[in-house]
């Protein structure tokens, strides 16, 4: 089992796990998928990945370099620390209670809502980038014709450019 961190403001401090090279395989094609891009070559990722995770075991750390964004895989040191899955126990009428008490930690999993926070994130960014703005969504040349500003300022005097046909 891996602990991941994406380097990443969106997702700054947050740690993902992956329980084997499928799940960190698939963690990686997403934050390749989360930057507008997918890998050209499969078996050159799936080869990466395993490179990645050797350095990991072999030397504690392997950080990968996904387009952009940098990826920090690392060994988890104790794997029963995330054990929990948000179970039910087997054992409540033994003294337990019917679910998970609280005492371990469930695992951490990329979701698609992490994906999707991540891209909308990135995107926001390269419009930002480019003279647009990601706030509200408009790219450089969708800004008001007369002051230059976004939606985020009110400004109704102002005439928005007609689109071009």
């Amino acid at each position: 089992m891996y602990e991941v961190t994406i380097e990443h403001p969106t997702v700054a401090g947050k740690t993902f796990t992956a329980k084997d090279g499928g799940e960190l395989r698939t963690l990686i094609y997403g934050v390749a998928r989360a930057q507008g891009a997918a890998p050209a070559n499969d078996s050159d990722l799936v080869a990466e990945v395993g490179a990645v995770r050797s350095r990991a075991d072999i030397e504690g750390v392997g950080l990968i370099k996904v387009y952009d964004l940098k990826v920090k895989v690392q060994p988890v040191e104790y794997e029963s620390d995330y054990a929990c899955q948000g179970h039910e126990s087997l054992y409540a009428g033994l003294g337990e209670t019917v679910t998970c008490d609280g005492s371990c930690v469930p695992r951490p999993r990329f979701s698609r809502d992490d994906l999707l926070r991540l891209a909308c994130a990135l995107d926001n960014e390269d419009l930002d980038e480019t003279g647009g703005c990601g706030a509200c969504g408009l790219e450089a040349e969708q800004m008001c014709a007369d002051c230059g500003c976004c939606n985020c300022s009110r400004h109704a005097s102002c005439k928005r450019p007609t689109a071009a046909k």
